[in-house]
């Protein structure tokens, strides 16, 4: 059955959820799906090329022609957030509240909108045992915030049924976060390297992207070891990740779930002293005038 057919089924679902996730912290996910797990997901288009075989395909469309494919949990199936770049982009969270957590996964997609999304990476995407991080599994989300508040990121191994003993585990995460969303509207490939000595992970536009500008990075992200960044109210920001030095991008590309939670931007001390001075002051005129 073909990732369209499926949104047929779903369709009823996602129209009856829409009302309610406009107004709550909820995640939309791409429908895009490959046969094989070493392909690159993600892909915002199809596009049937030059070549013989009639099939339309992600990498074809270079990320700028053909059919878009629709997304779950937004308006009419639309690309989230207003997005035009060309990059593969997998999955966009809406956080509304200060306080909300969200959880990104094909099962989370699946209880939501009746369809499970394609989320996995490579062991090695963010970074292989070489140094050299690959854009072929490397997936790329989006996080909002409409209150400015900080924001931490979890991530955790769902594996794969029937996986061989001994083949590498995605049991540590890179991730890096941007500033923006991808704005290149050009010919994309999903072939090559990033995040290694030429193209650090400090590099802003690691993809040949346009309008990201580097934030943070963690090399050590998993269920128990967080990244977090303050997110400003209204940006959104562009998170890159995949397996850190657990393999290449093509070893044990499993499913991961991804768990985002929220807390209150630290007031620093100095500001609350001064607010005890300025209290203090105020006091003491009050008692001056009456007297």
């Amino acid at each position: 059955m073909t990732q369209f057919k499926k949104l047929a089924i779903a369709g009823a679902v996602t129209a009856l959820m829409m009302s309610a996730t406009a107004a709550e912290a909820h995640v939309s996910y791409n429908t895009f799906t490959t046969t094989a797990t070493s392909q690159t997901d993600g892909w915002t288009r199809t596009f049937d090329g030059a070549d013989a075989d009639a099939i339309a395909t992600g990498p074809e469309s270079q990320g700028n022609k053909g059919t878009l494919a629709p997304w779950l949990g937004t308006s009419g199936g639309a690309l989230p957030f207003g997005y035009t770049g060309s990059s593969h982009l997998n999955w966009a969270a809406e956080i509304h509240a200060a306080g909300d957590s969200l959880e990104v996964s094909a099962a989370d997609s699946l209880a939501d909108y009746g369809v499970a999304a394609e989320i996995d990476t490579g062991a090695g995407a963010w970074k292989d045992t070489n140094g050299t991080g690959w854009k072929h599994q490397t997936d790329i989300g989006l996080i909002k915030s409409n209150v400015t508040q900080n924001v931490t990121i979890n991530l955790s191994t769902l594996g794969i049924a029937g996986t061989p003993a001994g083949l590498l585990v995605n049991n540590n995460f890179g991730v890096t976060v941007f500033t923006g969303m991808d704005t290149n509207t050009g010919n994309y490939s999903h072939h090559g390297s990033w995040n290694n000595a030429t193209k650090p992970e400090t590099n802003s536009n690691p993809f040949g992207t346009a309008n990201l500008t580097y934030l943070t990075h963690d090399a050590t992200v998993d269920s128990v070891n967080g990244l977090t960044f303050t997110a400003l109210a209204g940006q959104i920001y562009s998170i890159y990740l995949g397996g850190n030095g657990v393999g290449t991008w093509s070893q044990n590309v499993s499913d991961y779930k991804l768990n985002i939670t929220t807390s209150p931007v630290p007031v620093p001390g100095a500001v609350w002293l001064f607010g005890s001075a300025l209290a203090g002051f105020v006091g003491l005129r009050r008692r001056k005038m009456a007297a």
